[in-house]
């Protein structure tokens, strides 16, 4: 399985409600693929997280990745 988790602004998930939830992995299933899936808009995800490391919409996931989804970080 793979673990997603939507960050501080990005919407819930619209089939449970949630910001955690789990896909079942499939070769070749990339980041893109589920922000698209999820309803999600390609300009608002700014930070993709891989199992804690850095990666992008074109990156490839694979059974019990730990995939985190953040918008733009802003502060002052």
């Amino acid at each position: 399985m793979i673990d997603v988790r939507l960050f501080a602004t990005l919407p819930m998930r619209s089939s449970t409600g949630r910001k955690e939830f789990t896909l079942e992995p499939r070769p070749g299933l990339t980041v893109g693929e589920i922000v698209d899936a999820e309803g999600l808009r390609r300009n608002d995800v700014h930070i993709v997280m891989i199992n804690g490391k850095h990666g992008s919409l074109d990156s490839e996931l694979a059974d019990g990745d730990r995939l985190g989804l953040f918008p733009p970080v802003g502060g002052g």
